[in-house]
């Protein structure tokens, strides 16, 4: 079974950050995507939570690759959540996820405890968003992988160094179109990557 973790995208509109979401997702024989901005299309698509929540009892014990598109997400984010956590073994993606957590709250406790204990039902969280800043760290503090696009909006840069040291700053700099930064816990070295040919290439972030 593949090994269940949170996972962070982070990048302004336009970087390719949901071009690599849908590559991650690809490895992923159960996902709900929480689309808010209409991005994905490899899957069923919804618009309606209550014909979601009848497809999904027939489907929920078999593979399945989901995609809701809410009309009031704020309110409906507690509802899919809470499918998510009470299936498990899945792939959950959230489009524009600091809406619903920030640093001083997270939206709904089913949010809340795919994040702090997702893993103990096989649920993989992926976290999409343009503006990490102000995200809680209990978020960011369970994050196995991080992926960030180029950004230069200050506060974002600040926050980014205060998470993963300030040469983050120098690398940021190098990127170019819809290359990104790559961190993954455990490893002391951070890689500037790109996904060509439907895999994801790798380089040294070397600062000289």
């Amino acid at each position: 079974m593949t090994e269940r973790k949170i996972k962070l995208i982070f990048g302004k509109r336009g970087s390719g950050k949901s071009y690599l979401a849908a590559h991650l997702l690809d490895q992923y024989l159960r996902y709900m995507v929480f689309d808010t901005l209409h991005e994905y299309r490899s899957g069923v698509i919804f618009d309606d939570k209550f014909l979601l929540a009848r497809f999904w009892r027939e489907r929920y014990q078999a593979q399945f690759r989901l995609i809701y598109r809410p009309t009031k997400p704020e309110n409906e984010i507690a509802y899919i959540s809470e499918m998510v956590w009470l299936c498990g073994d899945i792939c959950f993606l959230v489009e524009e996820i600091d809406n619903y957590c920030t640093s001083h709250r997270l939206a709904d406790s089913n949010l809340s405890n795919i994040i702090q204990r997702g893993r103990h039902k096989h649920i993989t969280l992926i976290g999409v968003t343009q503006r990490p800043f102000g995200i809680p760290r209990i978020l960011t503090s369970q994050a196995k992988e991080i992926y960030i696009f180029r950004t230069n909006e200050p506060r974002d840069i600040d926050y980014l160094k205060s998470l993963l040291g300030t040469e983050i700053e120098l690398y940021l700099e190098k990127l170019q179109q819809y290359e990104f930064l790559k961190w993954e816990d455990g490893s002391e070295k951070i890689t500037i990557a790109k996904i060509e040919s439907g895999h994801i290439s790798e380089r040294s972030a070397n600062k000289g």
